[in-house]
C-alpha cells in the first residue's frame, strides 16, 4: 500500500473518529448548567485515602467517593481531569481555583466552610473500634491502653476520657503496627479506613466494629457528615452537587456505593445538613 492512500485511510478514520465523539457529546445532555475552570472537564484534587479516594491511572477515580464524583461528571457530560496531591494540598487546590472540587473523606466543619464551598452531605464518617475482642462500646475501653489516629473528630474527647492511656498516631499504618505487637490494646480510627486496611492484611485477628453511642465521644452521637470542597464562588456548581448528591440519595445509588466498598449503607443515612462546630 502506497502512503498516499496510507494517509488518505488515516486521515478518514481520524475524522471518523472525531465525528463519533462530537456525536456522543451532541448526544449527551447535562442535567444542569455552570461553568468549570475549563470547559467540558471537571478537575478534582484527589489524594490517595481508601476506601474513599482512589486515583488510578488515565484519570480515572475510585473509592467512595471517586465513584460518586464520576457519575455526577458523566450527568453533566463532563471529562474528568484528577490532580493526585496530598491531603492539605488538596484544600488549597480548590481554594486557589485549581480544581473544580476535591474528594476524600472532608468534613463539613464551620471553619472549613470560611474558605470554601461544601456540598451537600454524601454519608458519615463512623468511629471504628479495633480490637482481639470485638469490642464495640466505649466503656469497653476502660483502663486500656488506646490509639487513635490524628485529625479525626473523636480525638479530643477520648483524649478527655482517657488522658494518658490514649497515644496519638500520624496515621493508621503506624498504630496498626502497634497494635499487632501489642504496644497498644485497643485501636479507634474510621470505621471505613479500618475495614478497607483489613483487606489489604493489616488487623490480622482483629475485629472491627463501629463504635455504639456514648455521650463521652461525641462523635459516637453524631458522625461527622462527609462533602465535596469546591470552589466557594461558583454558585451554580454547589447547586448542581446538590442537586445530584440529591437524587443519588433518594435513588440509593451512594446507599450501594457503600456497600460496593463493604461499607454499611446505614452511613447514607446522613439526615438534615449540618457543619461540625
Amino acid at each position: 500500500m502506497n502512503r498516499s492512500l496510507i494517509a488518505i485511510l488515516h486521515s478518514a478514520l481520524l475524522l471518523a473518529a472525531m465525528a463519533s465523539t462530537s456525536l456522543a457529546r451532541a448526544d449527551c445532555t447535562p442535567k444542569h448548567a455552570f461553568d468549570t475552570l475549563s470547559p467540558g472537564v471537571l478537575t478534582v484534587a484527589a489524594w490517595v485515602f481508601p476506601p474513599y479516594s482512589i486515583p488510578g491511572p488515565g484519570h480515572r477515580l475510585g473509592g467512595v467517593d471517586g465513584e460518586i464524583i464520576t457519575r455526577i461528571a458523566a450527568r453533566e457530560c463532563l471529562t474528568l481531569k484528577v490532580t493526585v496531591l496530598d491531603p492539605a494540598a488538596v484544600i488549597q487546590s480548590v481554594i486557589s481555583g485549581r480544581a473544580d472540587v476535591g474528594i476524600g473523606d472532608w468534613y463539613r466543619t464551620t471553619e472549613r466552610s470560611k474558605a470554601l464551598g461544601l456540598s451537600a452531605p454524601l454519608y458519615l464518617d463512623k468511629m471504628g473500634i479495633i480490637s482481639a475482642e470485638g469490642y464495640s462500646q466505649i466503656a469497653q475501653l476502660d483502663g486500656k491502653r488506646i490509639g487513635t489516629v490524628q485529625g479525626y473528630l473523636w480525638v479530643d474527647d477520648l483524649k478527655k476520657a482517657f488522658g494518658d492511656n490514649l497515644v496519638l498516631y500520624p496515621n493508621p499504618v503506624a498504630m496498626a503496627q502497634d497494635l499487632a505487637s501489642r504496644r497498644i490494646e485497643v485501636g479507634a480510627d474510621s470505621f471505613a479506613v479500618g475495614i478497607a486496611s483489613q483487606r489489604k492484611g493489616a488487623y490480622k485477628g482483629k475485629v472491627i466494629k463501629v463504635s455504639e453511642p456514648d455521650p463521652r465521644i461525641r462523635a459516637t452521637l453524631q458522625p461527622g457528615q462527609t462533602g465535596f470542597p469546591f470552589t466557594r464562588t461558583n454558585a451554580a456548581l454547589e447547586a448542581a452537587l446538590n442537586a445530584n448528591i440529591q437524587a443519588m440519595h433518594e435513588a440509593g445509588e451512594i446507599a450501594d456505593i457503600l456497600v460496593s466498598f463493604g461499607l454499611d449503607r446505614s452511613a447514607a443515612d446522613v439526615g438534615p445538613p449540618r457543619m461540625i462546630e
